[in-house]
This record gives structure tokens, C-alpha cells and sequence, in this order.
């Protein structure tokens, strides 16, 4: 049953990133437990790829209920559309799609999903993202990447954040950290990041900006091979 539930999400997660990879929209899933400063985060990076003359950004943010980071994010007048998942500890393709078509003119250059603060469920479930990643805070502590290792696996990027609070939790080993995180995912790009001070973002949005970029050439290849 899992396995035949796992399949139709992928077959519906792979259509929705072809479309939109065609769109030249790059969509990214945010993983993180709760508190560990996904909103806070999304809110500096898209002031960051507002100042480089990218506007174009929306937010579909999932939670269990209520919509306090979706009005967060509209406050900041960023496009955000509210998807309360009623209990459940993932997002499923379905949700996307939904959540997706809530958009009045869905024509950005980046969407994030800001997924259910959880980092066991969100593991198992493509979201049609182009790429995924989490973020661990520093006050959770290093280890974390102990005792989750599939959600560390899965993601193509670990952004550390609150690396401010570094000087009060002498128990974070961030090199432990990235050499058990690679171990499980070698090719893992690593960020260490402070909302609070803009360690790091300048570099995350840089990488950001590359992936779009390697997005959009991936999906140029594929007209040209057409024409040929």
C-alpha cells in the first residue's frame, strides 16, 4: 500500500517539476523541525533576491493548522497561500497542487514550500520540489544528525542556522556535524547562517541562484535536443 501511495505521488511530483522547470520557476522544499527558523530564514532570502532584482518569489506555507507564518510572510509582501495539512506530518503532491492553483498568476522565478515543522514524515514524500533542503539549528544541537539520518540523506543542502547562539552552546560540534552528514550524503553543500546578523545568506542565495540556473540550462538542452 505504502508502496503504491509513494509511486503516484512521485508520477504527480515529477509532472508538476517538468511544468515547472518550464515556467523557468525554481521550486525549493524547506525541511526543518519546528523552531528551527524556517519563516525567519525564507524572509531574509527573499529580501536577499529582492535586492539582486528577483521579485518574483511566493511561499506556499504548510503547517498542522493555523496560518501565523503565511500572514508573516504576506506582511512582507510576498505572494503566500496557507496550506493547513488537518493533522497530517507531511506534504503530499495533492497539497502542492492545490496549494499551487490558490495562486491568483503563479509566474515567479522561485516558490518555497515551507514544509511541516517535522524530520521523519517530509523524508518520504517528493513535493515536486527542484531541490530540497533542511535546516538544523544551533540551540537543537549537532547530533540531531544522529538520530535523523534519512532526512539528512534526502536534501542536497543543510543550512545551519542561529550560528549566533555558537558562543553559547559549546556542545554544537560543527565540524562533527559536517563530517557525519556527508558521510551519510557526500555530495551535501553546507551553510552556516544567522538570520539575525546575515551570516551566510549572501552564499545560500548565491547557491540559490545556481541551481535555477542549472535548472533552467537542463531544460534548454531538452528544447534543443527536440529541434534536433
Amino acid at each position: 500500500m505504502k508502496k503504491n501511495v509513494l509511486a503516484a505521488n512521485d508520477k504527480a511530483a515529477d509532472s508538476f517539476r517538468e511544468k515547472r522547470a518550464r515556467e523557468g520557476m525554481l521550486f525549493v522544499d524547506v525541511m526543518a523541525s519546528p523552531g528551527a527558523g524556517k519563516t525567519t530564514l525564507l524572509l531574509e532570502i527573499i529580501d536577499e533576491l529582492r535586492h539582486r532584482g528577483q521579485c518574483d518569489v511566493a511561499v506556499i506555507e504548510a503547517d498542522l493548522e493555523s496560518d501565523v507564518d503565511a500572514r508573516k510572510i504576506k506582511e512582507a509582501g510576498v505572494p503566500s497561500v496557507e496550506l493547513n495539512t488537518r493533522g497530517i506530518c507531511h506534504v503530499e503532491m495533492n497539497m502542492v497542487d492545490m496549494a499551487f492553483e490558490a495562486f491568483k498568476d503563479p509566474k515567479f522565478e522561485y516558490l518555497f514550500l515551507e514544509n511541516i515543522g517535522n524530520l521523519v514524515c517530509p523524508a518520504d514524500f517528493d513535493t515536486g520540489a527542484h531541490t530540497r533542503v533542511m535546516l538544523l539549528s544551533v540551540p537543537e544541537g549537532w547530533d540531531k544528525v544522529m538520530k535523523y539520518p534519512p532526512m539528512f540523506a534526502v536534501v542536497d543542502a543543510l543550512i545551519v542556522t542561529k550560528c549566533d547562539y555558537l558562543s553559547l552552546n559549546e556542545d554544537f560540534d560543527m565540524d562533527r556535524l559536517k563530517v557525519q552528514a556527508r558521510s551519510l550524503n557526500p555530495l551535501l553543500d553546507i551553510f552556516e547562517t544567522s538570520a539575525r546578523t546575515g551570516e551566510g545568506i549572501p552564499e545560500l542565495v548565491n547557491w540559490l541562484q545556481a541551481q535555477r540556473e542549472i535548472m533552467r540550462s537542463a531544460q534548454n538542452q531538452k528544447g534543443e535536443h527536440h529541434v534536433l
